[in-house]
């Protein structure tokens, strides 16, 4: 199936189903937006963990010695690995979709009443 667009910009799913179907690459988007949000909320437990562990020249000895900020920084990645996250993310999406759907819904009136329009000009004449 090839991508319906409006003016050669590529809409993320056909316009004509439903928003809150989701693609394979739609699901994938929704997992990279957690992550990054993820990484981004626990970025100071996670550059502490390796600021600590670069200070020593063993990875073995640096987990050992840096377990404590190593723990902070997992349980904070872990307290927003939950699925409640992951829908949130998924129902950002769908708002998104929903409102290019109503832009591509305005285009496409606009391009009938256009025809329309030519039509009846070219009758006219």
């Amino acid at each position: 199936m090839s991508k319906k667009s409006f003016e050669g910009i590529e809409l993320p799913s056909d316009p004509n189903l439903p928003p809150w179907i989701i693609t394979p690459k739609e699901e994938k988007l929704i997992f990279d937006r957690w992550r990054t949000k993820t990484f981004a909320r626990c970025d100071e437990l996670i550059k502490a963990y390796v600021e600590c562990s670069n200070k020593y020249g063993n990875p073995v000895e640096g987990m050992k010695h840096c377990k404590e900020a190593n723990d902070a920084s997992m349980g904070c990645v872990a307290k927003y690995q939950k699925q409640k996250y992951l829908d949130i993310e998924r129902d950002i999406l769908i708002e998104e979709k929903k409102e290019k759907r109503q832009i591509y819904e305005m285009y496409r009136e606009k391009k009938r009443r256009e025809a329309e329009q030519a039509k009846a000009a070219a009758k006219s004449e």
